[in-house]
């Protein structure tokens, strides 16, 4: 599902207690979210990102443009 209407039009097809179950989701995954610390919401989504072999001092080389 790439798109809210595509979302939308899935959500017409569930029984009334799977919506309700993901209204119940819905609210737990947006609190979750405004309590999320800035550097928690960026590390949850920078996790799986490393590379095999890469160390942190490459990385941080690269971002230094230390050769």
């Amino acid at each position: 599902m790439s798109s809210i209407t595509e979302i939308e039009a899935a959500i017409e097809n569930l029984s009334a207690q799977q919506v309700e179950e993901l209204a119940i989701w819905l609210e737990s995954h947006r609190a979750r979210r405004a309590t999320q610390l800035p550097a928690e919401a960026w590390l949850s989504r920078a996790r799986g990102a490393a590379r095999p072999g890469v160390t942190t001092a490459d990385l941080m080389s690269l971002t230094r443009g230390v050769d």
